[in-house]
């Protein structure tokens, strides 16, 4: 070694210069290092980074142990938390952890490497070492402390490798120094820029300003190229661990080899829209060109949003299960029970839900289902869900499929594994709109049948779908489905003709003609999205006027309303998300008319179709939907379901059951008139079973 120093992995008995098997004997590997954890006191480990050693390459570090329970005497001492990407399961770089050898991934080798401080030791908490992970028991009593393993440490650091989870080996990575330090050179360029702007130098705003618009700043394509290698390319915004990690600890500074940014800077900047929206891409001079710049930004910003949910004053921090599991969806996780257990740190309610990894995926995504049904004591994790599977429900592909049935998942099993792309576009955005069942459901859930794997809820059946007439893929006009589903000369009735529907023991009618139900079904009786809420009566007389005329001139879509208010859409990384609680029925200027798609070529092969039932109501569905499915409106849920009869099984004890199929708008029963139906005698309340 130079300067004569000697390495000391070189030292230990039977250890060479060469690599490490990737998948050594963890077993007696690790049972030489851990002690067991006392759970009684909430124990966790500390991992202490001594300094280097003159040219001394190794990574020396010991493990101890403290406790971060209310009731033990202890101080917890000082230290940091690392987030960072493990890599491939490749553990052939080599450290001393307690005197001992010990093997870690190289990516953590190498970021390891570079924390460590010259003349002092480094305290941190590193989950790949300070969790024993061939343990189990502890891995599942470590994770139901990570809230407080964040939140207790002075600072999180968020390390940006720029090539791990590429498609490159791990261990090749550190071993091409040269393209390694070019990429984390870049990243710090990017953090170098980012400073700059944040702190509003005024050289390279004065380069930055948009000659098109004299106050704002333009941001060419390398500037954007390095802000995307800084906010967007490290593979750590795509894990879900991170995002708890980051969103609870009380200071983050993002790193990457010697550079830095400090979090609080990057949230004064979201903070400050005006500064903001200043800045644009070259991208072109449309509306969209903004969001180009935003985007950029979504992962840490969703994560900013979840930090100012957290870091609440005591008793106002308020971050529910379900908002937390949307907030994420889109994050990757190795393991899919992660989804829930990677998140449940940030979630306040008492949702009950504990960690456990010996449990199957369907029965966690079971727990968590009913968890969120009981505490809302509403159905719309079932009717209004951003994991709605495109062609369905996985249940619906496992009715013929092998393997026991324990193992499958109920259709009443929201699928919170669900990749974005694998989704389709909500059929009700906002929560309050409809409100076509009654308010609440049962609760708690009641599971019934043999296995117990039966939900069992109540509601009343409106009718059953009828033959589906679209031709898939077919150019249907708005005129041409009139025909197939009301007749051949329903436009030369539509004047006349009545919608009433005969459900249960009664016609429904409400003077409304056909026509005027056909389209307000097709727009969901809405403006359009995103700032959807219903349209009123002066609304409605007006586009009938309009619709009439549009469809007589042969047009594929129908008319109605959108708001473009840009008062209060900004421009900038808030756009993709106005709030959770903002109320677009208050935003009523600019209003004007819009052609919708959903009656457009290709319509069956859409998210969206038009369908009937027998009994003469309105459908707007999903194209999986099929003749024989049937209507219902359940007890909690805003929105009416689509059921599919299912196949007796063993485990199902002889009873009628179904799977659900999707939601839907029917047309006339969106506000409560199926319960208003049960009261006055003409439709049936009665137990539906879900399997």
């Amino acid at each position: 070694m130079p300067g004569g120093v000697s390495n000391k992995l070189s030292e230990l008995p039977g250890h060479h210069h060469q690599e490490l098997d990737s998948t050594p004997d963890h077993g007696k590997m690790f049972s030489k290092i851990y002690k067991s954890l006392d759970n009684s006191r909430q124990e966790i480990r500390l991992l202490t980074l001594h300094q280097p050693l003159d040219d001394d390459p190794t990574v020396s570090c010991t493990l101890s142990h403290v406790a971060l329970g209310p009731a033990t005497d202890s101080v917890v001492p000082a230290y940091e938390a690392l987030s960072y990407v493990w890599g491939e399961p490749d553990f052939s770089a080599p450290i001393l952890l307690n005197g001992k050898l010990f093997s870690i991934t190289p990516s953590l080798h190498h970021i390891l490497s570079a924390l460590r401080l010259r003349g002092q030791s480094r305290p941190l908490w590193v989950d790949a070492v300070c969790i024993n992970q061939s343990d189990p028991e502890e891995r599942k009593q470590q994770v139901a402390l990570m809230r407080k393993i964040y939140s207790y440490c002075k600072r999180d650091i968020a390390w940006l490798d720029p090539m791990i989870g590429k498609d490159v080996k791990s261990r090749d990575i550190y071993m091409d120094k040269k393209t390694l330090a070019d990429k984390e050179g870049r990243i710090k360029e990017g953090m170098e820029f980012m400073q700059k702007i944040i702190q509003k130098d005024s050289e390279t705003l004065k380069t930055l300003q948009d000659y098109y618009r004299k106050s704002d700043f333009f941001l060419k394509k390398s500037d954007q190229l390095l802000m995307r290698d800084l906010f967007r390319q490290p593979t750590l915004w795509k894990r879900l661990w991170v995002m708890q990690e980051l969103s609870l600890a009380p200071q983050v500074t993002l790193m990457c080899s010697e550079a830095e940014l400090n979090w609080d800077s990057l949230a004064a900047f979201f903070k400050d829209e005006p500064y903001f929206d200043a800045f644009h891409t070259s991208r072109s001079h449309a509306q969209f060109y903004y969001y180009q710049f935003s985007d950029i930004f979504i992962p840490s910003k969703l994560i900013e949003d979840q930090r100012r949910l957290s870091s609440g004053a005591i008793g106002e921090r308020s971050s529910r299960l379900t908002d937390v599991l949307t907030r994420f969806r889109a994050m990757e996780s190795t393991d899919p029970r992660d989804k829930i257990y990677g998140l449940l740190g940030l979630v306040t309610e008492n949702h009950g839900i504990e960690v456990d990894y010996s449990k199957p995926l369907n029965k966690v995504y079971e727990e968590v289902t009913l968890s969120l049904i009981n505490m809302s004591g509403e159905l719309d994790v079932l009717c209004q869900s951003l994991f709605e599977r495109r062609g369905g429900p996985r249940a619906l592909y496992q009715i013929d499929s092998e393997g026991p049935q324990r193992d499958k998942h109920p259709s009443w099993t929201v699928e919170f594994d669900l990749k974005p792309e694998d989704s389709v576009s909500v059929l009700f955005a906002q929560r309050n709109i409809f409100n076509a069942g009654p308010k609440h459901c049962e609760t708690p859930c009641r599971l019934v049948g043999p296995t117990k794997n039966i939900l069992a809820l109540k509601g009343s059946i409106l009718g059953s779908i009828g033959p589906i007439l679209q031709v898939e893929e077919h150019y249907n006009r708005v005129e041409d489905l009139m025909k197939l589903y009301l007749g051949e000369d329903a436009f030369q009735r539509s004047q006349s003709q009545i919608y009433a529907p005969k459900i249960g023991s009664s016609h429904t009618s409400t003077s409304e003609t056909t026509f005027r139900a056909f389209w307000r079904t097709l727009v969901l009786d809405c403006i359009a999205p995103p700032r959807m809420r219903r349209l009123r009566k002066a609304e409605i007389e007006a586009l009938d006027v309009e619709n009439r005329n549009w469809v007589s001139e042969g047009q594929v879509h129908i008319l109605t309303y959108r708001i473009d208010d840009y008062e209060h859409y900004s421009r900038s990384a808030f756009s993709y998300d106005p709030g959770e609680n903002f109320d677009f029925t208050e935003v009523d200027n600019a209003v004007h008319r819009v052609s919708t798609g959903r009656a457009s070529a290709g319509y069956s092969t859409n998210d969206f179709m038009f369908a009937t039932t027998e009994n003469g109501l309105f459908l707007l569905a999903r194209p999986h939907v099929q003749q024989g499915d049937v209507v219902a409106v359940l007890d909690g849920g805003k929105v009416p379901m689509v059921l599919r009869k299912s196949e007796s099984k063993d485990d199902q004890g002889g009873l009628e059951t179904y799977n659900i199929v999707c939601p839907t708008y029917v047309h006339g029963f969106m506000d409560g008139e199926a319960e208003s139906g049960v009261t006055e005698g003409w439709l049936k309340k009665q137990d539906i079973l879900i399997v």
